[in-house]
């Protein structure tokens, strides 16, 4: 849990929605979007790779990000929200999360009907899709994907014969706006298949909560305060992750340039 605020509305918000678990995989990405590019054949890979670890180690500071995220969130006003009862739907989210977890790890078949049991339910199944429209967590999946695809483009770009104009100049914001703008031919994973993917991944989870711990959850999402709460945690985590994302690159194209001195292009001889 991140640490940095004394308001356990905030707190019990950052965990349902694993604020600080998506801020720290960005360097997991890394490995998930090489190891995709080396079975494509690019042979370049592992050099590519150490210069976007480096980049990415030196740019991503979940603990800042986080904290700033909180900051943003606690200058909203939430409302009358129990803050009790919205820690115990919080604790029990996070044990949901574990219990699919094993679910799919045991391939466990008697409770994943439970689950699907659930979800079917005309009333319980609408509350869920409800909950799954409201929450961040698909937004933040979002930005997931996104950070994903700069990762991507800017391996890809370490093979591209101008790779050394574009170490040298100042891509970096027109890639981001290219890639965040782009609707197609999205690599590794397209923008609306990461939030479809998050809102499954969340009716899962929902479908393992109390009816009381979902009419908590309800209460705050529907009300002003919290999506107040809400937009505040997705506008900052956009604006964290936007900051984190230009200083990777600029890590990166710094740190090609400097590669492209001690191993110029064929060309470049």
């Amino acid at each position: 849990m991140i640490a940095g605020t004394s308001n356990p509305i905030d707190q019990s918000l950052v965990q349902i929605e694993q604020v600080n678990l998506r801020l720290s995989g960005a360097p997991s990405a890394v490995k998930t979007v090489s190891k995709a590019l080396a079975e494509n054949g690019n042979a370049e890979v592992p050099a590519a790779e150490a210069l976007l670890e480096t980049a990415v180690h030196s740019s991503f500071d979940s603990e800042s990000m986080g904290a700033a995220i909180l900051k943003n969130i606690g200058e909203v006003d939430g409302g009358s929200i129990d803050p009790e009862a919205f820690a115990r739907a919080a604790a029990a989210f996070e044990a949901g999360r574990g219990k699919i977890a094993r679910i799919y790890e045991a391939q466990d078949q008697t409770a994943a009907k439970e689950i699907e049991a659930r979800l079917a339910d005309p009333e319980t199944g609408a509350r869920i899709r409800q909950l799954t429209d409201l929450m961040a967590a698909p937004e933040l999946a979002v930005e997931t994907a996104f950070t994903s695809q700069l990762i991507y483009a800017a391996m890809e770009a370490f093979s591209d014969p101008s790779a050394a104009e574009l170490a040298s100049s100042s891509e970096t914001p027109h890639v981001i706006a290219s890639l965040r703008s782009r609707n197609e031919n999205e690599k590794p994973v397209p923008k609306d298949v990461a939030r479809l993917e998050e809102q499954g991944r969340l009716s899962f989870i929902l479908a393992t909560l109390s009816s009381e711990d979902l009419s908590v959850l309800l209460d705050f999402y529907r009300s002003s305060g919290g999506k107040a709460k809400r937009k505040a945690l997705v506008d900052s985590y956009v604006q964290v992750s936007d900051q984190a994302n230009t200083r990777m690159l600029h890590a990166y194209f710094s740190g090609l340039a400097g590669y492209l001195q001690t191993h110029p292009r064929p060309q470049q001889q």
